[in-house]
């Protein structure tokens, strides 16, 4: 029997690893890809802003090319019918052959914007085309080399099967020395929940990657920009610099964040308890959130009994705070959003309700999700992260809660955390 798993739990193992190996090297070399064409988007922005289209243009992109590009990096300016108007690597580019039927150009000027992959006889490489329709009519293309796809999954494939054998190894060598302890149905349940864990776990990292790869591409814009001297106002200057600095926020609260969820999950990390007054604690987060709502004509109001739970006054604090900065992003001008705190026999009640958009059906259960928004468009601009619900709910397990929420679209909605106090030290 014993035997049996392991030979099992051996091959579906190797199985699951030789896959995840083979997908993560292909996944690998397409992020390499797009990453790639991402950088070499930005770079065609950067010089589209610094092109004075009215003079010589095969005299600015040779600077250009001479003075911002790699040696090995081509850069051509083409028209809407495919004609060559300038080219770094050229002298004089009239004798070219029309780039129409070229793949980029083409998807450029139907698209505005396109990327092809060629080998170059000449060079004996392959090249990474990517262009772009620019706003004044004209393509801008820049070729770089580039390793095909399938050679970066050859020189990482070697890096991965290390890691697989070393995984799989471990593996069977801890479920030997556990197997004699553990029935055949406990193990499976046991392999399902990691299954299930370490798919929670992908989706949280790869949504955090998503969620932090839009302001990073904002910050390393701008500040290209501004260290090669292409913007030589003042004004611009000072907003690119406010731009960053709002990125930088951004990236800095969601990353706070991922640790608070974090923190909250490992139920044995350090957490400070001490005696928390939560009427004091929402009249100083009514108070902070006051220029928030005004900025959004939303008025909060708030109404707690005297009391007291030995909790992290931290926990507490965003707890509420995640509730009403939800319940005024959310909302209209002219809107209200209502915190009420009380006691009940063997449990304390939070609710905050407002009378905004309403949540739909569909999305009541998903709200708690992490990166989940309602309105990805009316979260963003209000700087929120997509963590604030999952926080909550975290927060209410933590002391052994829950959370609930009713609403209706177009009317409003109310979210009710029930804290017990069994277990927790309470004084009115």
């Amino acid at each position: 029997m014993r035997n049996s798993i392991l030979l099992r739990f051996a091959a579906i193992l190797l199985l699951a690893l030789s896959l995840s190996s083979v997908i993560s090297s292909f996944l690998l070399g397409r992020n390499m890809l797009n990453e790639k064409i991402t950088s070499m988007t930005e770079t065609i922005a950067t010089i589209d802003y610094a092109l004075e289209y009215e003079n010589s243009l095969q005299e600015q992109i040779r600077e250009l090319h001479d003075s911002v590009l790699s040696p090995d990096t081509r850069l051509t300016i083409i028209d809407r019918n495919g004609a060559v108007l300038a080219d770094s690597d050229l002298d004089s580019p009239d004798a070219m052959e029309n780039h129409l039927e070229r793949k980029e150009v083409r998807d450029a000027r139907e698209k505005g914007s396109g990327y092809a992959t060629r080998y170059s006889q000449s060079l004996e490489k392959h090249l990474l085309y990517v262009a772009v329709l620019t706003e004044g009519g004209k393509i801008i293309r820049l070729s770089v080399p580039y390793n095909n796809i399938f050679d970066y999954i050859i020189i990482l494939l070697p890096i991965l099967l290390v890691g697989m054998v070393v995984a799989f190894l471990v593996s069977v060598t801890i479920a030997a020395r556990f197997s004699d302890h553990i029935a055949s149905d406990e193990m499976k349940r046991q392999m399902e929940l990691m299954e299930k864990d370490k798919k929670i776990r992908q989706e949280f990292f790869s949504n955090a990657s998503h969620e932090l790869k839009t302001p990073i591409t904002s910050v390393r814009g701008y500040a290209e920009l501004l260290c090669q001297d292409f913007v030589q106002d003042e004004t611009t200057r000072k907003d690119f610099l406010s731009r960053i600095l709002k990125e930088v926020e951004h990236m800095t609260s969601l990353i706070d964040d991922i640790l608070m969820i974090s923190r909250l999950e490992t139920k044995d990390a350090e957490v400070t308890l001490s005696r928390v007054s939560l009427k004091k604690v929402l009249e100083e987060v009514l108070e902070s959130m006051e220029p928030q709502a005004a900025s959004c004509e939303v008025t909060i109001s708030g109404e707690c009994e005297d009391i007291f739970l030995q909790a992290s006054l931290q926990q507490m604090r965003e707890l509420l705070q995640n509730l009403i900065s939800n319940g005024i992003k959310y909302n209209h001008p002219g809107g209200h959003v209502h915190t009420r705190v009380w006691k009940e026999p063997g449990a304390v009640y939070i609710e905050v309700s407002d009378d905004g958009v309403g949540i739909e059906p569909e999305d009541q259960e998903r709200v708690f999700e992490r990166f989940f928004r309602v309105d990805k468009g009316r979260s963003r601009k209000m700087g929120g992260t997509g963590l604030g619900l999952s926080i909550v709910k975290h927060i209410a397990a933590y002391y052994g809660g829950n959370v609930k929420l009713t609403s209706e679209p177009g009317k409003g909605s109310c979210f009710l955390v029930e804290i017990p106090l069994s277990g927790i030290n309470t004084a009115v």
